[in-house]
């Protein structure tokens, strides 16, 4: 298959896909297909209710999983390596992983685009499927990647596509523009990807989340017609002089022993509407493992106790970073091509990421663990278990600076200069 063969396919299956991409990516923003589907009718309340659990659910899930920011040690105790690590990407916006995250949870998959900016400094584009597509062989290697972008002031639509050889071609609409190389070695991008689309909250419980919004909207607008709802007056004549004081007034004089007064509206089963909401509402937090924050705990209950309530969204919420993490080691190995060329040489398989979920933690329990292990663990690896140490390489160099002043003033006293 020759180049431009291969990239008629991709724009082709990227054009196939968009809509259904982009109707994801609607529903976490909270335009869901009630919008434009609801029946409207005329001279009546016609609310659209949205409760957005879709995106309830993945903000939940983000939060859970990097609301502590993750810690990045070095196995052998290489102090270099994590110091230029933290050097390098000091530039990035502090929420890079929590974005990476909630693209993965809102499409399935997201792209990282690696590149060198106008400074000299590494840097990392997010991109997902409404604006990219990405080929790659049997063993899950990108070979080809295209990303489609416009300019601000601009009509015209653009795509870059990326070769495996280092190539870059720029295209404005179908017109080759330019063609630059990059630094890296094969297609600069990582493909963060669930092993099944229908791993996604929205494929999950869409079905749920429309029933849900059209049974909330129908119970809104029918008790807000309940202020439409038609006076019947037998046994007296209401002429327009009349309706407009009973409407002033509120009374209504009706000369006739036989004349009665009611109103006419549509009767509500207001258990029967109310259990179906809660059905629904309990559905989707079933199928989804998670837990309304509503719900009623006592106040002794331990940290443990809420933690074994939260095993399920905590396997969830692992595997999610499962995914990040395998995205982040393929950003950080880019990161040491692009140190290689300075001339510094470092290991991927040096590195480990720890996972600091943001959930109740007994800190007590966790530090008398930690002491119990004693010399069975290094320092910088009791500290990576601390969720309140965000980098224990740091917090060691802290320690030793510490004790070498303590030190200083020791030796003071010693000498009698105090």
């Amino acid at each position: 298959m020759t180049d431009n063969e291969l990239n008629s396919k991709m724009i082709e299956d990227y054009r196939l896909h968009l809509l259904d991409f982009q109707r994801m990516h609607d529903y976490y923003n909270g335009q869901h297909d009630i919008v434009d589907n609801y029946y409207m009718i005329e001279n009546r309340s016609n609310q659209i209710v949205i409760d957005n659990f879709i995106q309830k659910f993945i903000d939940e899930e983000v939060n859970y999983s990097l609301g502590n920011a993750i810690t990045i040690v070095s196995r052998s105790g290489n102090k270099e390596v994590i110091d230029c690590i933290n050097k390098n990407l000091f530039h990035w916006n502090v929420n890079h992983n929590q974005q990476l995250m909630k693209m993965l949870e809102i499409y399935g998959k997201a792209y990282s685009l690696f590149y060198v900016d106008n400074k000299g400094r590494f840097c990392e584009r997010l991109l997902n499927p409404t604006n990219a597509v990405c080929y790659c062989d049997t063993d899950g290697i990108p070979k080809r990647f295209i990303h489609f972008y416009k300019l601000k002031y601009d009509d015209s639509e653009y795509h870059d596509i990326y070769y495996d050889d280092g190539r870059i071609e720029v295209y404005k609409d179908t017109n080759l523009i330019s063609r630059k190389q990059h630094i890296f070695n094969g297609v600069p991008v990582s493909v963060c990807k669930m092993d099944n689309i229908e791993e996604t909250i929205y494929y999950k419980i869409k079905n749920l989340q429309d029933s849900y919004n059209q049974v909330l909207s129908n119970q809104v607008n029918t008790i807000n017609d309940y202020r439409n709802a038609y006076l019947i007056v037998t046994g007296a004549e209401v002429d327009e002089d009349t309706a407009k004081s009973l409407k002033s007034k509120g009374l209504l004089n009706l000369k006739s022993k036989d004349g009665a007064v009611s109103w006419l509206m549509k009767e509500m089963n207001d258990t029967y509407i109310q259990n179906t909401i809660t059905d629904l509402k309990n559905a989707m937090y079933s199928t989804c493992n998670h837990i309304d924050s509503n719900f009623q705990m006592q106040s002794n209950t331990s940290s443990l106790a809420i933690r074994s309530r939260l095993l399920f969204l905590e396997q969830r919420c692992k595997s999610m970073f499962d995914y990040v993490s395998n995205a982040i080691y393929d950003r950080l190995e880019r990161l040491f091509e692009y140190l290689n060329i300075k001339g510094l040489n470092f290991d991927i398989s040096d590195i480990n990421i720890n996972y600091n979920p943001n959930i109740p933690t007994d800190i007590t329990s966790t530090v008398q663990a930690i002491s119990q292990l004693g010399d069975k663990i290094s320092l910088e690896t009791a500290l990576s278990l601390l969720p309140f140490v965000e980098s224990p390489s740091i917090e060691i160099e802290k320690i030793r600076k510490e004790k070498r002043e303590n030190e200083a003033i020791d030796l003071d006293k010693i000498n009698g200069y105090e």
